[in-house]
């Protein structure tokens, strides 16, 4: 029994497929929900100081529902988990990290699962792999390998 346990947890790549799911169908629910509430996030962002207003709710709109998808597919995890990671840093500071813990732990929580998918990568379920698990590297097809310098 011990051991039939030990081998079910440990499963990475079922992990990683789960955070990415996760994550991404938040990502991709805001993101969506942004988009078609356009006027009232130009005004929320506004009231942040952003400026193109509509150039910055198009842009983080669009990417949190790509974005998410990617991360949901397993395409790109990598450079979109970094990507989202970055936004929800960067949205912390704008609605006032002074403001506490409680009112930040979605969002950080949100920037935690991403980078933690940024430098895990996508795992073996994923629809398209641009991360190689032997050796690292991006753009692997399974057999040839680019190796990113660390």
């Amino acid at each position: 029994l011990a051991n039939s346990i030990s081998r079910f947890f440990k499963h990475q790549s079922a992990g990683l497929f789960i955070l990415r799911l996760v994550t991404g169908v938040i990502f991709i629910v805001h993101g969506s929900a942004k988009l078609a509430a356009v006027g009232a996030v130009a005004s929320f962002f506004g009231g942040l100081g952003l400026a193109p207003v509509l150039w910055w709710v198009w842009f983080i709109g669009l990417l949190e529902v790509v974005g998410g998808a990617a991360l949901v597919l397993g395409v790109a995890t990598r450079i979109f988990g970094a990507l989202l990671a970055i936004e929800m840093i960067v949205a912390i500071f704008l609605t006032g990290i002074g403001r506490g813990f409680h009112a930040h732990e979605f969002e950080l929580l949100l920037a935690a699962a991403s980078l933690a998918i940024a430098l895990a990568g996508s795992g073996r379920w994923s629809l398209y792999k641009l991360e190689c698990e032997q050796c690292g590297g991006v753009f692997c097809n399974g057999e040839t390998c680019v190796v990113v310098e660390e």
